[in-house]
């Protein structure tokens, strides 16, 4: 409604200072007319500006009030001709007061819209970023709750579409805490997991070693090479962390490279293998007991005859049991 009353005024203006205001007689007859317009004009324009309104408008629309206040006086001292010049210039400010509205209230629409745009991005990319962590949450076993940030999302959403720009920057800033902390919490769930396989491959390794350093006894292999072995034993039954473990385990290999003490290490990845089939075949309905006992009993002689240097024993033994689980899995 008030954008259509302006633009009757302006037609209205258009039209005065085009034809110079061709209406003379009957302006003087009720000049005050020209008064009740621009008043009119004033109050619909005052009402769009606020404390956050820029300094020009702000500026024009005082222009525009100086000018109905000359008006005013010259329609009071019966100064016709005057009071149409303030009359046309209060129309002019305004005119162009009423722009400058227009075009401020675009721009806030335009910014209002980018604002929704950049926190809806803002959103989806941490809604992503968190359901990666629930996925490494879920691979590592963490028992961790998302409940809260999943609530914070409901209301940031909500923030978003009402518009509640400085409540929405509240809560993505508390999502980005709680995703802080929850990072904080898999990193050190990934951590004990990840000292607890490297310590039980160690023990596994160890377990290789020492049949490792006895069939190296047993063929009469320098007591300098075994007292490097068990040395690098000891450290490695010492080591706790994931990377000493590493350093150690490298070490060893470097040794058996070294004094040609490789002989036995393909054998020794065949048993790992079947010790996991193994694990897996006792978790299912495949295998008996009597059978499971079996091979596990198979499986230490393969042990007893590797670390005393019956490799062909060993080998032969491994291939058999390989054939028998592998029928038990199909």
């Amino acid at each position: 409604m008030k954008q259509i009353t302006l633009c009757v005024l302006f037609i209205l203006i258009s039209s005065l200072v085009l034809n110079g205001i061709t209406s003379t007689a009957q302006a003087e007859t009720d000049l005050s007319i020209l008064l009740n317009i621009t008043k009119h004009a004033q109050k619909q324009l005052e009402s769009q500006i606020n404390q956050d309104s820029s300094d020009k408008i702000k500026q024009l629309f005082k222009e525009g009030t100086q000018e109905i206040e000359a008006l005013e006086k010259s329609l009071i001292n019966n100064e016709s001709d005057l009071a149409k010049k303030h009359f046309l210039l209060a129309m002019k400010i305004f005119k162009e007061l009423s722009q400058q509205l227009t075009d401020n209230q675009s721009t806030q629409t335009t910014m209002t819209n980018n604002t929704l745009q950049d926190h809806s991005t803002e959103l989806l990319r941490l809604q992503k970023y968190v359901d990666n962590l629930r996925t490494i949450a879920k691979k590592y076993n963490a028992t961790i709750s998302f409940s809260e940030l999943d609530t914070l999302f409901v209301t940031a959403k909500k923030q978003i579409i009402e518009k509640q720009f400085d409540d929405v920057l509240q809560t993505i800033s508390k999502i980005k805490q709680i995703i802080i902390s929850l990072n904080n919490e898999i990193r050190s769930y990934s951590s004990q997991q990840e000292q607890s396989r490297a310590t039980e491959y160690a023990q596994k390794y160890l377990e290789q070693l020492d049949r490792l350093i006895e069939n190296a006894k047993n063929q009469g292999i320098s007591e300098n090479i075994i007292q490097k072995l068990e040395t690098t034993r000891d450290n490695l039954s010492l080591a706790t962390d994931p990377h000493d473990i590493i350093k150690q385990i490298r070490e060893i290999i470097s040794i058996k490279e070294q004094f040609e003490l490789t002989k036995n290490d393909r054998l020794e990845s065949r048993i790992m293998q079947i010790e996991k089939t193994l694990l897996e075949l006792s978790n299912s309905e495949k295998l008996s007991q009597t059978e499971l006992d079996d091979s596990k009993k198979t499986l230490q002689t393969i042990k007893r005859h590797l670390s005393q240097g019956e490799f062909e024993t060993a080998n032969n033994l491994l291939r058999s049991l390989a054939s028998l689980l592998e029928q038990l899995r199909d």
